[in-house]
């Protein structure tokens, strides 16, 4: 085989094994290529001691999380009890059409995913299609940790 044609042919081979891990590693994408509501609720990370956990002050807590290089951010309510979510509500604060259809898919998606859980047990990755919207998310629940665990030693 010429030298030409060998380096066309790995090109080729390489390219071709590429395709093939990244479209193992796609996460939420149906057969149609459709993504659908998915996150990862995993436990707390190793790195996260016991004392970082709870107790938690129930109660009904807003905040907004913030995620992106462009100050994009989305607001979250939520109650708990017994360090549990109650209820969840995400407000969409997106002003672009296409970001504010991905921050209401999030947003509907969401409840089904967090309600009934412990707080400390929520993680959310790709939600409905949304890849950087879960880290908002994610940030807000940082902030009220943060402000549920003050009120606690305060009380």
């Amino acid at each position: 085989m010429p030298p030409l044609s060998k380096k066309f042919t790995t090109a080729l081979v390489g390219i071709s094994v590429t395709t093939v891990i990244v479209g193992c590693t796609a996460t939420g994408t149906g057969t149609n290529g459709a993504s659908s509501p998915s996150a990862s609720t995993a436990s707390p990370s190793p790195s996260r001691s016991s004392a970082d956990r709870g107790p938690y002050k129930d109660g009904e807590y807003s905040v907004d999380g913030e995620y992106g290089t462009r100050g994009s951010s989305i607001g979250v309510s939520l109650t708990l009890r017994n360090d549990e979510i109650i209820t969840v509500d995400v407000t969409p604060h997106a002003t672009d059409e296409t970001s504010l259809g991905l921050q209401r898919r999030f947003a509907k998606a969401v409840p089904a995913l967090v309600v009934g859980k412990e707080i400390d047990d929520v993680d959310l990755d790709r939600v409905a299609g949304n890849s950087h919207t879960p880290d908002g998310f994610n940030d807000a629940l940082e902030k009220i940790k943060a402000e549920a665990s003050e009120r606690v030693t305060r009380s």
